[in-house]
């Protein structure tokens, strides 16, 4: 049967491997294979570039149409409010 691992054990497999520590200690401290040791450690250094690449672009694309949104919601709450002022005062 073949066992899955998370996103996050991988990463830290990788980033153990990367920091130097023994691969043997990594095998017993994760129970993973030595060879996914040294895929995971592989893919770390080839792809881990892209993490801050796509990603981040994205998140920061939606976070400004977010925040475009909410602004224009205080601007209308604002008009509105003071417009009910002008109402209950006249």
């Amino acid at each position: 049967m073949k066992k899955t691992h998370s996103s996050m054990l991988k990463f830290k497999v990788a980033l153990a491997a990367l920091k130097g520590q023994p691969i043997v200690e990594i095998c017993q401290q994760y129970e993973v294979a030595e060879s996914l040791v040294h895929k995971w450690k592989k893919q770390l250094k080839e792809q881990g570039s892209a993490i801050f690449n796509r990603q981040n672009k994205c998140q920061i694309g939606h976070h400004e149409q977010e925040v475009s949104k909410l602004y224009q919601r205080i601007g209308q709450l604002t008009t509105e409010l003071d417009f009910l002022k002008k109402v209950v005062e006249s």
